[in-house]
């Protein structure tokens, strides 16, 4: 079975893109936007790794694996790539404050980037070439997904750790320099051993399932590197990819317009205000910006109904959170933070939060539905994905209400690069670093076509 006019197989072609890609090809545009990538989850990994997930798999890293020249971002340690592939991408989406893409609905660059980056430490490549892999990497995750369509997340597999794996696979076959056999054959490994179901949402399975994606994916491309080979067929063929995870459903006769198409920016990613499911931050700044712009107090507001669109609907599953983990998966968890607090931050996602008597008061006045306007609108997934329509309902029976489509941060609502600096110099320093090394870490990142030698890449210097 052919899937484009194409002579050749999918992963050929994946495979042709990465051997091929080249700084030199990469629009400005793209590079900028793939270091902006970086910057965000390299501060969201050291935010993560003060979260139990984190420390957890940290000590489950060091007895597993052999040491090596990758460090654990946020501490001095230095692991095996795999073991710090493994670490810093289940720290980097502990939080849940990593970025999105709506090709496929993933989180993309939590699995790449720390795949990469601890090869490129291992192997001493330079920046340049780590910034080839990286957008290797997502592009190619990127442009599966846009084959697949959105079926196979709405089936109930996650995306992030389907994709992801042949994602990093792909990045790190381009770091270790193999050629177009070589980089096929990790790519055809890996989608033999990709995985993820949303089964796991709200519990610690979430966030581990990056890293063990990120880290799946990296011994991918080293046994590819040691001779093992895959199907070439991994996709198309009658067991595989395409009709077992995704019934068959895809784009007729897509051209992946690999080099001509560049996913990073078209349509672009989604940077995170909030600390929580991409699902929720349209909800948590739309009440912010009604009680602001109205000077509301909180204790005047009898309810909270947020109309949403289906995605958001089936993302939120916890109308009662139980767990911090279940919170970062509630409209009204979210929503009642900013009642209770003005503010949702990563100082809110612990127990203690959760348990405080004013937020329980608060988030009982948020409720959640999906509206026929929302659930029958065939262009909804493209207009307002995951938007959100918030009425407040004052004690007088006053109503202020608004709906907001895309929330900052999203294609069609960016945020500059120096917003971008902030919330990494926030994530920082709540990781415990100082400002001024959260300062020399962004600055090294933003500039690392620079660096002639990743193991050169010493963020604890004392700077």
């Amino acid at each position: 079975m052919r899937i484009s006019n194409s002579p050749l197989l999918i992963a050929e072609q994946l495979a042709e893109f990465v051997a091929a890609l080249s700084i030199e090809s990469i629009p400005l545009e793209v590079v900028e936007e793939a270091k902006r990538c970086m910057l965000d989850t390299a501060g969201v990994i050291i935010a993560g790794q003060c979260s139990n997930v984190a420390r957890n798999t940290r000590a489950h890293a060091k007895s597993a694996y052999g040491t090596g020249k990758a460090v654990v971002l946020g501490t001095s340690e230095l692991m095996h790539p795999m073991a710090a592939a493994l670490v810093n991408g289940t720290a980097g989406h502990a939080n849940d404050f990593d970025d999105t893409s709506y090709t496929g609905i993933m989180h993309g660059s939590v699995v790449v980037f720390p795949a990469a980056m601890a090869l490129a430490e291992e192997r001493g490549i330079s920046g340049v070439k780590l910034l080839e892999a990286f957008i290797a990497g997502v592009e190619i995750e990127y442009a599966i997904a846009e084959l697949c369509t959105d079926h196979i997340y709405f089936k109930g597999w996650w995306t992030s750790g389907v994709y992801g794996t042949f994602g990093a696979a792909a990045a790190c076959a381009k770091i270790l320099g193999l050629g177009h056999s070589g980089i096929l054959n990790a790519i055809a490994i890996a989608v033999t051993y990709s995985s993820g179901m949303k089964a796991f949402f709200g519990t610690d399975a979430k966030p581990l399932g990056i890293g063990m994606a990120a880290s799946k994916g990296m011994e991918c491309a080293l046994l590819a590197a040691s001779g093992m080979t895959g199907p070439a067929n991994a996709f198309e063929h009658d067991s595989g990819f395409l009709k077992l995870l995704n019934d068959n459903k895809h784009s007729p006769h897509f051209d992946f317009q690999l080099s001509k198409k560049w996913r990073l920016v078209d349509p672009g990613i989604l940077f995170k205000s909030y600390p929580v499911c991409s699902a929720a931050q349209a909800g948590v700044e739309l009440t912010q910006r009604l009680m602001k712009q109205h000077d509301l107090d909180a204790d005047d507001i009898q309810k909270v109904i947020c109309e949403v669109p289906p995605l958001v609907d089936i993302s939120l599953i916890y109308n009662e959170p139980e767990s911090i983990r279940q919170a970062q998966f509630s409209m009204p968890f979210a929503v009642g933070c900013m009642l209770a607090f003005d503010s949702l931050r990563l100082e809110h996602l612990v127990d203690e939060v959760l348990r405080n008597p004013e937020l329980q008061r608060q988030l009982q006045k948020v409720t959640m539905y999906v509206p026929e306007y929302l659930s029958k609108d065939p262009a909804v997934l493209q207009r307002c994905p995951e938007g959100a329509g918030v009425a407040l309902i004052m004690n007088n029976q006053q109503e202020y209400k608004d709906f907001l489509e895309r929330p900052s941060g999203m294609p069609g609502n960016p945020i500059s690069t120096n917003d971008l600096l902030s919330k990494f110099i926030n994530c920082a320093t709540y990781g415990g670093l100082s400002e001024s090394t959260a300062g020399f870490i962004s600055s090294r990142i933003l500039s690392i076509e620079g660096l002639l030698d990743m193991q050169n890449f010493d963020t604890y210097s004392g700077k």
